[in-house]
């Protein structure tokens, strides 16, 4: 490694560190003060908090669903926007065990994970971008905050009540980059009455995990909660056949934290403090694909989940941040102001030639941190006039503090981002049965780019764009409703950090959507459907070679498809669910793109237009099942869910493939009658289907993959008090 004098710590760190400090502290201070909480009684409220939805009715059918997909509270049914609710119960009995399972539940969603960076693609509109200063075309919002940072989007659920899932560019509510879609996740809110839910599970490959959550009310005014979650996976998927050491660990030693503090001095203001801090650290490893030799080494396909590698790859992942709610009800408006921060630093041993020799050991330490804040005001949610204003404000850090390839530094760079937006949407009643909903947003941002190392370089770039929607829904009854929509959404550009200098373009798309939202047989049925149809401009695509990744644009592609999904209820105490994606998407121009052969060998510039576009699955399928059959000792409920994926492309280039697959995931529950204690059985990927997370081609080293989980399989045990 070149040795060079240590640098000033870049703007912004020290404030960084004094909100980083601050969560760690509320989590410090509720740790201490929860378990108190929870012995203070036990006779007032034992229920374990669900997702938002309304008791069923008598005869058991399916419960109503409400939604914040416009940032207030309505029925999904309702809302004009394709949406995907998911319960914690929902994703408990469909093994939904972290974001990147939520596959199982969502048509058309795919998330790959090169290298433990998250990446959902949601009807085939997503970026595989790599960079801590890249931001991703689904948004990832946890609570109202948004998640910029692409190292922090694969995670395990800790303390959740629901997920909403909107699908299509949302670019006036949700104007961060939301050109695919936006990912909603809400934890759960402190209890006035005492509450705690303590879990132990076993699986698999020696895999360990403990969680709890604790609440209860301080006061009459204040109630305060903390949720925790620890897991260890001892033994590996595989080995690496050069080292010996284990690969793919996917938690050693993983821990999560988070923890509220719910303040209501008055009737008409809610206060939320939220702090939040987790470590993760997996040894997920590339390997070359099965029928493909390294031209540095002469290796092949080393077997399921192993590698020939000389660098062991460890991903350690440390994000944390705070924020601070403020809800205030004016007559019949409301004011509400959200304050986050958020810090990721990463750590990244990889081997990314993926073979025996040291060509191209990399050592990565990337760091995001970001400061935003969201004021809304928002009119009364009733009358023929609902309405909603605010603005955002967005200040962000990404950057490497090094990048060292075969012991040498090469890089050390960043980007910073400041940008300004407001916003106004309005629904307003116009015919009966019919409404119309407007919307805009106007987005104003400056990025600068610094290179620190090995010369000083300074670049800029700015960007200003108006998005908006249009909608019409009609009623046709209380049960059926329908809509078209029109709606536009912008993805901010940048630089690519490990090529420095080198920078790509914003991307634009523009939606239409059909949809059709009904329930049946008196709330025992519950269809909806949707076809869409995207225009997407100046498409970022991702390009790799040995030492990194480089984005460009394509000039343009387009999307279009179909879905469906159902909840069924035929009987009292059986659920079945489930949706259909078909869909296609190619790129209408794309001149001068990059192709590789497997091996590694760069070709002249190809024209990629008629290709199709990556991670668009042509068709895509769940099928869930649940039945609770109560007894004089408790409930049993056996689930099991069917997902399909149809295989697709993953690069522009069309050559690396993902076959088609299934995967089964089932378990069984037992719930005592007093519902204090409960027991499940579960199973993932029963088949042990084969597929992968991630599969680049890459200019110098040739092909590599890295595989999905196999079969797992082990027990959990509840205690709720």
């Amino acid at each position: 490694m070149n040795s060079k004098a240590v640098r000033p710590a870049a703007p912004g760190v020290a404030a960084s560190s004094r909100a980083n400090h601050l969560a760690v502290a509320l989590i410090a201070t509720t740790a201490l003060v929860a378990p108190a909480l929870a012995h203070a009684s036990s006779s007032d409220d034992t229920s374990t908090p669900q997702a938002a939805t309304t008791p069923p009715p008598a005869d058991s059918g399916l419960a109503e669903i409400i939604v914040t997909a416009q940032k207030r509270s309505e029925n999904m049914q309702t809302v004009p926007v394709a949406i995907t609710a998911i319960s914690a119960n929902d994703a408990l009995r469909q093994g939904m065990t972290g974001t990147d399972s939520l596959t199982a539940a969502v048509p058309g969603l795919v998330m790959t994970n090169p290298a433990n960076v998250g990446n959902p693609y949601l009807r085939g509109v997503g970026s595989a971008l790599f960079d801590p200063s890249s931001e991703q075309s689904v948004a990832l919002y946890i609570d109202g905050v948004y998640i910029s940072a692409p190292e922090s989007n694969i995670f395990s659920f800790n303390n959740i009540k629901s997920i909403e899932i909107l699908k299509g560019p949302q670019g006036t509510l949700f104007g961060r980059n939301a050109t695919g879609g936006v990912i909603q996740i809400t934890t759960r809110d402190p209890s006035f009455a005492p509450h705690a839910d303590v879990s132990l599970g076993y699986g698999n490959y020696d895999d360990f995990v403990g969680s709890a959550y604790l609440t209860g009310g301080l006061s009459d005014n204040l109630a305060m909660d903390f949720s925790g979650r620890y897991e260890n996976q001892a033994d590996g998927y595989g080995r690496d056949l050069t080292t010996g050491a284990k690969t793919f660990q996917e938690a050693i030693g993983n821990y999560a934290l988070r923890s509220k503090i719910l303040f209501k001095p008055t009737t008409t203001t809610t206060i939320t403090l939220a702090g939040d801090y987790s470590h993760s650290v997996e040894t997920n490893a590339y390997q070359k694909p099965q029928g493909t030799v390294s031209p540095l080494d002469g290796s092949t396909y080393p077997g399921p989940f192993n590698t020939y590698d000389d660098l062991n790859d460890r991903n350690t992942v440390n994000t944390g941040g705070g924020s601070l709610k403020i809800e205030q009800d004016v007559g019949d408006i409301k004011l509400t102001d959200i304050l986050a921060y958020r810090k990721t630093k990463v750590h990244y041993d990889l081997d990314d030639d993926v073979s025996s020799v040291p060509a191209a050991d990399i050592i990565l330490n990337p760091t995001t941190h970001n400061w935003s804040e969201e004021i809304q005001l928002a009119g009364p949610n009733r009358g023929w006039l609902k309405w909603i204003v605010g603005g955002y404000y967005y200040n962000a850090y990404g950057g490497y503090d090094s990048v060292v390839i075969d012991g040498s530094e090469q890089v050390s760079d960043n980007q910073k981002v400041v940008s300004y937006a407001g916003f106004g949407q309005v629904t307003g009643t116009v015919l009966p049965k019919t409404d119309v909903t407007l919307g805009i947003r106007y987005t104003t941002e400056d990025q600068t780019f610094t290179l620190i190392y090995p010369v000083a370089l300074t670049l800029k770039q700015s960007a200003n764009k108006v998005t908006y929607r249009a909608a019409v829904d009609y009623h046709f009854s209380s049960d059926v409703s329908g809509y078209v929509s029109f709606n536009t959404g912008f993805k901010s550009g940048g630089y690519n950090l490990l090529a420095p200098g080198n920078n790509f373009q914003p991307e634009t798309l523009t939606a239409y959507e059909v949809g059709l939202k009904s329930e049946m047989f008196d709330r025992h049925l519950r269809v909806n459907l949707a076809g869409y149809y995207y225009d997407d401009k100046n498409v970022q695509v991702l390009n790799s070679y040995l030492g990194g990744t480089v984005t460009s644009n394509a000039a343009a592609a387009t999307y279009k498809g179909v879905e469906a999904d159902f909840q069924l209820v035929p009987v009292e105490h059986l659920s079945v669910s489930g949706g259909l994606s078909i869909q296609t998407g190619k790129f209408t121009r794309f001149p001068d793109g990059v192709v590789l052969t497997s091996s590694g060998v760069l070709q002249p510039p190809t024209d990629l237009s008629g290709n199709k576009t990556p991670i668009t699955p042509p068709v895509t399928g769940d099928l869930s099942v649940s039945y609770k059959a109560r007894t004089a000792l408790g409930t049993i409920e056996p689930s099991v869910t069917l997902v399909y994926n149809d295989g697709f492309f993953w690069q522009a280039d069309n050559r690396l493939t993902q076959p088609a697959y299934t995967l089964l995931n089932a378990s069984v529950g037992f719930t005592t009658a007093d519902q204090r204690y409960d027991v499940r059985v579960w199973g993932k990927n029963l088949t042990n289907a084969t597929y992968y997370v991630a599969r680049l081609g890459t200019q110098g080293t040739g092909d590599v993959q890295e595989q999905a989980a196999p079969r797992t399989f082990g027990v959990t045990v509840s205690v709720h008090y």
